[in-house]
C-alpha cells in the first residue's frame, strides 16, 4: 500500500481519532505485536483493566490453544506486508473466552518506518458456537441411530461434548427403586469426576437437589455458580463443604429427558474452571440433546416392548401346544402350571370347582424342586379359607382378577386354613395374582400365581398376559371336560356296538382287539363279530366303514347287525354280504364299507367265505404255513350281480385264523411292508399260543401306535367232536 493512501483523519491531526466512537473493535498493531492505538470499544472488550497500550500483551488474552496459530498467521502476513484474517478465542471482561474474527490490513509506515496493521475484531462467538453445535448434533444423531446399547451411546455423547462444549456431562437415570442417580459421568478432569462420585455416594440427598429442581421445572434450566457464602450455607457439614469447594462447580445446565410416557432422566452439563460461560447457545443445545436422547430411549423401550410382546405371544403359543398334547384334564393342568412356572411366577396352582360346589387344588408347581414335596401337600381341598374376603373366593364370586401386591404373614394367616399356613409360608408369597377361569360363561375355577424373592413383585403390567393364559387354560379345561363326557358316551356306545362277549365253542377259541386310530375319537368304523348259528356253525365277520368317529360308528353298528340278521336267515357268506349291500344302499347311499364274512364248520374243519373289498384274512397252520383267504369282490355300497361265489378252505386242528382291518398294515403307508411285518409276527409259534393273541399281534406290528382304527379277530381252530 502506498504511503499516501490513508488520507482519512489526517486533516484532524489524529489519523485514528475518527474511530474512537465506533462500535466495532478497532486497533492498530505494530510489528512488536502490541497495539499502538485502540478505540473505546476495543479497550472495553480486550483491556477492561485500562492498562497502558504499550504494556498490553495480546498473547496473554488469547486462548493458549489458539496462540501458536494466531502468531503464525501474524508473522506470515507481516513478512509479506499482506492482509490477514484469523479466528481465535479471546478472554473477555468476565474472564470467559469468546470467539473473534480478526481482520488486519497494512497501513502507512510508523515514524520508525515499519508497517502497522489496522485491525478489526468481530465477535463471532454465537455464530461459531451454533455452527459447531450443529455439527455436534449431527454426530450425536449418528450415535443415537447406530449404537444399540443405551449406556454406551450416552458415554459417546459425553465424549463428544467434553471438553468442547462443557467440562462435565452427566445423565441421571432411574435405578431399580425409581430414584434418579448418575448413570453416565464424563468429566474433562478425572479428579473432579472422582469428587463428583464421592459427593453422590456420601451426600445423595443434597446432591439430588438440582436434579429434583429440573424435574419440577419440566424444562431446561441454567444454574449459575453460587457465591462462597451460599455454598457454605448449603453445606451439610465440613466434609461436604470441603468436597463442594474442591469440585468448584460453575454454571450448570440441566434438562429433563422426557419420553412419550415417562421421565427417562435428567441431562446435565457443567462449565469448567476456564471461565467459559454457558449461555443461550448451550441451553438450546442441551434441550436438543435431551430431546434426541429421549427419542432414542423411547425407541429402545419400544424395541424392548416389541421383543417382550413377541416373546409373550410365542410363550402363549407354546403353552397352547403343550396343553393340547393330552386330552386328560389333570395332565393338561399339570403341564399348564409347569409352563407358568418359572416363566411368570415362582409357584402356581389351578383350583377347580367340583360338582358339589367345593373347590379343589388339582395342579401345583414350584420353581424349586426341593419344595416339590411341600407343594404336593397342597393338592386336594383348596388350601385357603373359602370364606375369605380376598383372593380366590372373591375372584370366584365376581369373575374378576385380583392383584395382591403386598402379601405378608399376617395376610396369609387371616386368609389360609390353619393346617396349610406353614406350607404356604415355606413356599413363599410376596405378591400374587388370582385370575378366574371362565369357561362357557361360568367361572369354573382360578389360576393362582405367586412370586417370592423375585426381582420384582406382580404389577398391573403383568395382568394381560396372566389373564390371557387363564383364558386359554379355561378353554382347554372346558374341552377336556367335554372330551371326558364324550369319552364316557363313546365308550358306552362302543361297548354296545361291538360284541359284549365272544362265543364259547368246543371247536374254537376267540381273541379280539380294537383301537381307535385318532386320540379325539374313542370309537370308529371298524368292527369284528363272531356268533354261532343254530346248526352249530360259527359266523365270523369283520369290516371297515369309510370315515371315523361317531358317524362311522353308527353305520358300523347298523352293518354289523345287518350281517347278524342275514346270517340267521341264510348261512351263505355271499348272500349275507349281498343283503348287507342292499340295506346299506337304501339307508346310507353315500357310504362305502369293506367286509369279510366266514362260515366256520368245526365238524368238517372247513371255512366257507366271501369278501367285499376287505384285506384277506390269514390262516396259519400249526407248522407256521400262512394262507390268504382271498376272494376279491367290490365293497358294500358298490357291489354288482356278478360278485364271486363262496370259496371254501379246509384247515387242520390247531390252526389260527386272523381277521384284521387295514389299519393294522397301513400305519406306515406302505401296505407291502405292513403285511410283511404281520407275517413275521404270525411266524412266532409262542406268540400264537398266547391267550390274548390279538393284542399280541397288535403290539408286534404297531409298536409305535396306530394312525387309523384297528380291529383284530383271532380264532384258534380245533376240530369239534363228531
Amino acid at each position: 500500500m502506498a504511503s499516501d493512501s490513508p488520507v482519512v483523519g489526517r486533516a484532524f491531526g489524529d489519523p485514528w481519532g475518527l474511530f474512537d466512537d465506533l462500535p466495532a473493535n478497532v486497533s492498530v498493531v505494530g510489528k512488536t505485536e502490541r497495539p499502538v492505538y485502540a478505540n473505546r470499544s476495543w479497550q472495553s472488550t480486550f483491556n477492561p483493566g485500562g492498562v497502558a497500550l504499550e504494556n498490553v500483551d495480546l498473547a496473554a488474552v488469547v486462548h493458549p490453544d489458539d496462540v501458536p496459530g494466531a502468531r503464525d498467521a501474524w508473522q506470515s502476513a507481516t513478512e509479506r506486508s499482506e492482509p490477514f484474517a484469523y479466528r481465535y478465542r479471546v478472554r473477555g471482561r468476565r474472564g470467559q473466552y469468546r470467539w473473534f474474527s480478526i481482520c488486519g490490513s497494512p497501513t502507512y509506515p510508523s515514524p520508525t518506518g515499519d508497517w502497522q496493521y489496522a485491525c478489526v475484531a468481530t465477535d463471532i462467538d454465537d455464530a461459531y458456537r451454533y455452527e459447531a453445535y450443529f455439527s455436534l448434533l449431527a454426530k450425536i444423531g449418528n450415535v443415537v441411530a447406530t449404537v444399540a446399547d443405551t449406556d454406551t451411546a450416552l458415554a459417546q455423547i459425553g465424549d463428544l461434548l467434553v471438553p468442547i462444549v462443557a467440562a462435565s456431562f452427566v445423565v441421571f437415570r432411574p435405578d431399580a427403586a425409581g430414584e434418579l442417580v448418575p448413570r453416565t459421568n464424563v468429566h474433562a478432569d478425572s479428579g473432579r469426576a472422582e469428587i463428583f462420585r464421592e459427593l453422590w455416594r456420601i451426600y445423595p440427598a443434597a446432591s439430588r437437589r438440582l436434579v429434583d429442581l429440573a424435574v419440577k421445572t419440566a424444562d431446561a434450566i441454567v444454574v449459575e455458580a453460587r457465591p462462597p457464602q451460599t455454598v457454605r450455607d448449603l453445606a451439610i457439614d465440613d466434609a461436604h463443604l470441603t468436597l463442594t469447594r474442591a469440585y468448584d462447580a460453575r454454571d450448570i445446565i440441566l434438562a429433563p429427558i422426557r419420553g412419550r410416557d415417562d421421565l427417562h432422566g435428567v441431562l446435565s452439563i457443567g462449565a469448567g474452571t476456564d471461565g467459559r460461560e454457558l449461555g443461550d447457545a448451550e441451553l438450546r443445545l442441551v434441550r436438543e440433546i435431551a430431546l434426541r436422547i429421549a427419542l432414542a430411549l423411547d425407541s429402545a423401550q419400544l424395541a424392548v416392548e416389541e421383543r417382550r410382546a413377541t416373546d409373550d405371544l410365542r410363550f402363549l403359543a407354546q403353552v397352547g401346544e403343550t396343553m393340547v398334547e393330552s386330552l386328560d384334564l389333570e395332565t393338561r393342568l399339570e403341564r399348564f402350571v409347569h409352563a407358568v412356572v418359572p416363566r411368570l411366577a415362582d409357584w402356581a396352582t389351578v383350583n377347580l370347582v367340583q360338582g358339589d360346589g367345593s373347590l379343589e387344588t388339582l395342579a401345583i408347581a414350584h420353581r424349586d424342586p426341593k419344595k416339590a414335596a411341600v407343594a404336593a401337600r397342597l393338592r386336594g381341598p383348596y388350601y385357603g379359607n373359602p370364606d375369605s374376603a380376598h383372593g380366590t373366593p372373591v375372584a370366584l364370586r365376581t369373575g374378576r382378577s385380583r392383584l395382591l401386591a403386598n402379601v405378608n404373614h399376617e395376610f396369609l394367616r387371616a386368609h389360609l386354613r390353619s393346617e396349610t399356613y406353614e406350607d404356604v409360608i415355606a413356599l413363599g408369597a410376596d405378591s400374587a395374582f388370582i385370575v378366574p377361569l371362565v369357561a362357557g360363561g361360568e367361572v369354573c375355577g382360578t389360576l393362582s400365581a405367586m412370586r417370592s424373592a423375585h426381582d420384582r413383585p406382580f404389577s398391573q403390567n403383568d395382568m394381560w398376559l396372566i389373564e390371557e393364559l387363564a383364558r386359554r387354560a379355561a378353554v382347554a379345561i372346558d374341552n377336556a371336560r367335554l372330551f371326558a363326557q364324550h369319552t364316557t358316551v363313546a365308550e358306552a356306545f362302543q361297548h354296545a356296538s361291538l360284541p359284549e362277549v365272544l362265543p364259547h365253542h368246543p371247536g374254537a377259541s376267540f381273541s379280539a382287539h380294537y383301537t381307535p386310530g385318532k386320540r379325539e375319537a374313542t370309537v370308529g368304523g371298524d368292527w369284528f363279530d363272531a356268533f354261532a348259528l343254530p346248526d352249530g356253525r360259527l359266523v365270523a365277520s369283520i369290516g371297515d366303514v369309510s370315515g371315523s368317529g361317531l358317524p362311522a360308528a353308527v353305520i358300523m353298528g347298523s352293518v354289523r347287525q345287518l350281517v347278524r340278521g342275514a346270517a340267521q336267515l341264510c348261512g351263505d357268506a355271499r348272500v349275507i354280504l349281498d343283503a348287507a349291500d342292499r340295506a346299506l344302499r337304501a339307508q346310507f347311499p353315500s357310504t362305502i364299507v369293506t367286509a369279510f364274512v366266514g362260515i366256520i364248520d368245526t365238524a368238517r374243519g372247513e371255512i366257507a367265505y366271501a369278501c367285499a373289498g376287505h384285506p384277506p384274512p390269514l390262516l396259519v397252520a400249526p407248522d407256521g404255513t400262512v394262507r390268504e383267504l382271498g376272494n376279491p369282490g367290490l365293497p358294500l355300497g358298490l357291489r354288482g350281480i356278478d360278485e364271486p361265489q363262496n370259496r371254501r378252505c379246509a384247515y387242520v386242528e390247531g390252526s389260527l385264523l386272523v381277521l384284521y382291518t387295514d389299519g393294522l398294515t397301513e400305519s406306515t403307508r406302505d401296505v407291502i411292508a405292513g403285511e410283511a411285518m404281520l407275517r413275521v409276527a404270525l411266524a412266532d409259534a409262542e406268540m400264537r399260543r398266547l391267550p390274548d393273541v390279538a393284542r399280541a399281534i397288535y403290539n408286534a406290528v404297531l409298536a409305535n401306535g396306530a394312525h387309523d382304527d384297528v380291529a383284530i379277530l383271532a380264532i384258534r381252530l380245533e376240530r369239534a367232536p363228531a
